[in-house]
């Protein structure tokens, strides 16, 4: 289970630099919304009236779970308990898309595997007693 681990981790570190290329294309693209040169909208195009805040929100909220899927990575890598709590949230979020759906029921697969559990209470214990006094 710990390879599954391991694995997850790398899996999430790519899809964090996907949501960061993704938000932050999204939102040069609602900065842009009225302007001129590459990251304007496209002249064809009659965007609705609340679409730039569309984007913004959409923008915003892939930085926003790249951030905080980047923390959960650097939280198993540093063995926090509360990563694989944090893992196990962000497993259900990926029940929302069809897309990443398969990838949430691995998540909280290996999340919730008593091996995994046992790695995280082990690994607490031993930088527990690490620690000088």
């Amino acid at each position: 289970m710990q390879k599954h681990l391991q694995i997850i981790c790398v899996v999430s570190l790519l899809r964090v630099l996907a949501e960061f290329a993704l938000g932050a294309w999204v939102s040069l693209v609602a900065l842009g919304w009225d302007g001129e040169g590459f990251l304007a909208y496209h002249p064809t195009a009659h965007p609705e009236v609340g679409d730039r805040a569309a984007f913004y929100i959409l923008g915003v909220g892939l930085l926003l779970l790249g951030l905080i899927r980047l923390v959960q990575v650097v939280g198993v890598f540093a063995v926090g308990s509360w990563a694989r709590v944090l893992g196990q949230w962000l497993g259900w979020v990926d029940f929302l898309t069809p897309l990443t759906l398969p990838l949430g029921l691995w998540a909280l697969q290996v999340y919730r595997h008593p091996d995994t559990i046992q790695v995280f209470r082990h690994r607490q214990a031993a930088s527990a007693d690490q620690v000088p006094v």
